[in-house]
């Protein structure tokens, strides 16, 4: 297993759950790299993420995204405005657009309240426009 996830994001894989610690890295004023550009996102993915007037993935987003895409299922906990509704739901746009003979239900997102699913749907709307 690989050992290089980040503090804060449980990684689910065969039924069992692995919590990775972080990594201990001395202080560096460089530029993190890794924008939404390197997730590979389609075109009308990223140009949803663009049109919201998102320019670098938030630290919630840069750890989880790149793992949703890979089909890991992720538990991550972090601050009240931190992006953690965009760090699921460009992954969830992103794996919509492929598309499945069998018919169904695709994607669900489970609420805590009807306020929380009515800014998630209308989030959901505005991020994926153009798909």
């Amino acid at each position: 297993m690989d050992d290089t996830e980040t503090e804060g994001v449980t990684v689910m894989e065969d039924d069992r759950v692995v919590k990775r610690n972080k990594k201990k890295k001395k202080a560096s004023k460089k530029a993190k790299s890794g924008g939404f550009e390197s997730l590979s996102l389609s075109y009308n993915v990223f140009r949803g993420i663009k049109r919201k007037g998102y320019r670098v993935p938030t630290p919630i987003q840069r750890k989880t995204m790149p793992l949703i895409l890979a089909g890991l299922d992720v538990v991550a906990m972090a601050r009240t405005g931190s992006g953690k509704t965009a760090a699921f739901l460009v992954p969830m746009l992103e794996k919509l657009k492929e598309h499945v003979s069998q018919g169904g239900v695709r994607a669900l997102i489970l609420s805590p309240t009807r306020d929380l699913a009515l800014q998630t749907f209308k989030f959901t709307k505005e991020l994926g426009r153009y798909t």
